[in-house]
């Protein structure tokens, strides 16, 4: 199973869901703005990267996880790659693709845009990071969702 988690540019929701789900983000309380800010890969993608499948790890049940950012057409990219594993043959239910950019807030939306859009990351970052810290309850119940829990 392929658990790719998607969001406008891989650099903040599907980077704490797929942290959530490795279990490198607490699933007992809120993680702190530290904590957050310590991921190697919060806030760190840039536009370039825009439609690059990021691999972050294997869960305990050993389903690879990604991330994925799709930019303004998601909709027709997930359409694509489904269309792309219909014609490669492959089994469409071993991958799921979890759009997690609706769990978070217009904090966190501002913040990345701040960030990675006008390069004040100094400003930006910082609060993207507090943001997710108001979105954490439903990332984390989106990450349950699909683990099953």
């Amino acid at each position: 199973m392929h658990i790719i988690y998607q969001c406008y540019g891989s650099a903040h929701s599907s980077v704490i869901a797929a942290a959530i789900h490795l279990g490198k983000l607490p699933s007992d309380r809120l993680p702190s703005v530290k904590e957050v800010l310590e991921l190697p890969d919060f806030d760190w993608a840039e536009d370039r990267t825009i439609g690059t499948l990021f691999y972050k790890g294997r869960d305990e049940n050993g389903h690879a996880v990604y991330t994925l950012g799709l930019g303004r057409e998601w909709r027709a990219a997930l359409r694509c790659i489904r269309s792309m594993l219909e014609i490669l043959g492959e089994d469409p239910l071993q991958y799921r693709l979890v759009h997690a950019l609706d769990c978070i807030t217009l904090t966190t939306k501002v913040g990345g845009a701040l960030s990675r859009r006008y390069g004040l990351c100094f400003l930006g970052r910082p609060l993207a990071a507090w943001g997710i810290r108001k979105s954490y309850p439903r990332l984390l119940e989106l990450v349950c969702s699909i683990k099953g829990k």
